[in-house]
């Protein structure tokens, strides 16, 4: 892959991480919110603090929209 093609494909990769930031952390804080601040049912405590740790990565790692 060549040096402007790997650039492409990467503005494209954080385009998308900016979609998946968007629509998880909002399904995230829904689930949350139904919870009432209890357990998520399904879901353990270290699966939880994988996806907020996943979240995290995307969001310091995401290519803002630009209009």
């Amino acid at each position: 892959m060549t040096e402007e093609k790997s650039q492409k494909f990467t503005s494209k990769v954080r385009r998308g991480l900016t979609w998946v930031s968007t629509v998880s952390s909002a399904e995230l804080a829904r689930v949350k919110q139904e919870a009432g601040g209890g357990r998520i049912p399904g879901m353990t405590a270290a699966q939880l603090s994988d996806i907020e740790a996943a979240l995290l990565w995307i969001a310091q790692n995401k290519e803002e929209s630009n209009g």
